[in-house]
């Protein structure tokens, strides 16, 4: 009778649920971004990102990505944005971090390449500058009377380094403009295995890395080697780096931040490159730009938004808000956490590649409704999906997730006990810590799999049973079939290794 009488509680249960809106999420598929639309992006960098990209057969989002953080290290950290209306303390520089994920297969690298071309001229131009510059001063040096003051050591400039020591990249700083400058990787995978916590001083050199994405000053201090003071720690960075590697990566550092800083792009796979003349029209303006860009004179005057633009951003706060505090995924909310800043970051790159269309400074102007709009369709509609796309993978819970979905499909289970059913059917469930496993039963029941059964509450008010949203027996009946039939091979082949 009493097994009659719970039968009755799950159906009317069944049946409450079936007038919500429970459409179970799909666990099983890959998810995969959309493509990218590359008119998102300014025009001049999207021009130029899909003739290019045609030229070498590489996905457009790999050079138009590549070329936003191109121009964001070009623009001086002195100009500014200032996000709020009334708050003049909360600024943001044009200081961006971009990785390329894909396989060498993608051609990341040669796309990342197309975008950086122009900065490698303007670096070594400046290089070249300041060379002159030093070798002047030196002579000036050399004529001074002893006793006489030493003429002040010119300020040199340079806009990119890449495979440096913290070390070195403090020298660097320290005698060079406060306008920050541009790590550029190949592949990213050597910049981060080289911050390994376990070599020495290598815990203090990710910890410098990771202030760079802030910049301001920084003093330091090394034994046998003195002490140096940047009035700006401040990098951009831009690279490559093959998916499982950043995994593993993200993996073994126990999400310290890094990767949480990037801007993660999924490179789409490389068509066929195409023997075509360049449109070398796009060339010139978008090298035309990133001059202008470099040659940008700092301002005490941060770059403000119309109010339009308050709005959108207003709006766009809200919605990373919601999901920060709704998405189950702690390490994507994580990440989702700098966007705020990242967005009003991008903002002024955007806004400052506009105005050089014009040439005007952008301080002349505040940043419009349509940028606004235009960036924060970016974020949302491109830059999230593929965070989604990365964080997704990470995340035990998830996979722990798949792993009880599955096994409700194989059992058919209309309703389960966490103790004697997930124990007895799921081995792994014993080794999780108890945290571990509510973790991943409210992810189930997030995604609409399951909902605790109100009968069932144990004495610390956790459920101690779970109905089974019955939607997922006919919405993965394939998945159901696959999984019944590897679990009667596992058996099998068990049971033949026991004879």
């Amino acid at each position: 009778m009493e097994h009659v009488k719970k039968k009755a509680e799950i159906q009317q249960v069944k049946t409450n649920n079936e007038t919500k809106d429970d459409q179970p999420l799909d666990l099983f598929n890959k998810f995969v971004p959309p493509p990218f639309p590359i008119g998102l992006l300014p025009k001049v960098i999207a021009d130029y990102a899909t003739d290019q990209s045609t030229l070498i057969g590489v996905d457009p989002a790999v050079i138009g990505m590549s070329a936003i953080c191109a121009a964001a290290s070009c623009i001086d950290d002195r100009i500014k944005i200032q996000p709020k209306r009334n708050d003049p303390t909360w600024t943001e520089s044009a200081r961006l971090w971009v990785a390329i994920i894909g396989d060498p297969s993608t051609k990341k690298s040669p796309g990342i390449s197309k975008a950086m071309k122009p900065l490698f001229k303007i670096d070594q131009r400046w290089r070249t500058e300041t060379a002159k510059a030093l070798y002047e001063w030196q002579k000036d040096c050399d004529a001074v009377q002893k006793g006489d003051d030493l003429p002040d050591r010119p300020i040199e400039k340079r806009l990119i380094v890449n495979d440096i020591t913290v070390e070195k990249l403090g020298d660097i700083l320290s005698k060079s403009e406060p306008r920050g400058i541009l790590s550029y990787q190949d592949e990213l995978t050597g910049w981060l295995t080289s911050m390994d916590a376990y070599k020495n001083g290598a815990g203090k050199d990710r910890a410098a890395w990771l202030e760079a994405f802030n910049g301001g000053p920084k003093a330091i201090d090394r034994i046998g080697r003195g002490s140096t003071f940047v009035d700006n720690w401040s990098t951009c960075v831009l690279g490559g780096i093959q998916p499982q590697v950043v995994q593993n990566y993200a993996h073994n550092t126990n999400h310290d931040g890094m990767i949480q800083r990037f801007l993660l792009v999924f490179a789409d796979p490389a068509k066929l490159d195409k023997d075509i003349s360049p449109n070398l029209t796009t060339l010139d303006e978008y090298r035309g730009s990133l001059e202008q860009l470099a040659g940008l004179m700092p301002s005490s005057k941060p770059v403000t938004l119309s109010e339009p633009a308050q709005l959108i951003r207003e709006a766009l706060n809200e919605k990373l808000h919601n999901a920060t505090v709704s998405l189950p995924n702690k390490f994507l909310t994580a990440a989702m956490g700098k966007w705020q800043g990242i967005y009003a970051r991008l903002l002024l790159v955007f806004h400052c590649l506009e105005m050089a269309e014009e040439f005007t400074h952008p301080t002349s102007q505040p940043v419009s409704g349509k940028t606004a709009q235009q960036v924060a369709n970016l974020m949302w509609r491109v830059l999230l999906p593929h965070a989604v796309r990365f964080y997704h993978d990470l995340d035990p819970a998830e996979e722990n997730a798949r792993n009880i979905a599955s096994l409700l499909l194989a059992r058919n289970w209309e309703r389960f006990t966490v103790k004697r059913d997930l124990d007895r059917y799921m081995k792994a469930t014993r080794k999780m810590k108890p945290w571990e496993l509510e973790q991943t039963l409210d992810r189930l029941e997030a995604f609409s799999w399951i909902q605790p059964d109100p009968g069932k509450i144990n004495e610390k008010g956790k459920p101690s049973a779970y109905l089974v949203n019955p939607k997922v027996h006919t919405l993965f009946t394939e998945h159901a079939k696959i999984e019944r039939e590897r679990r009667a091979e596992v058996s099998a082949m068990m049971a033949e290794i026991g004879r």
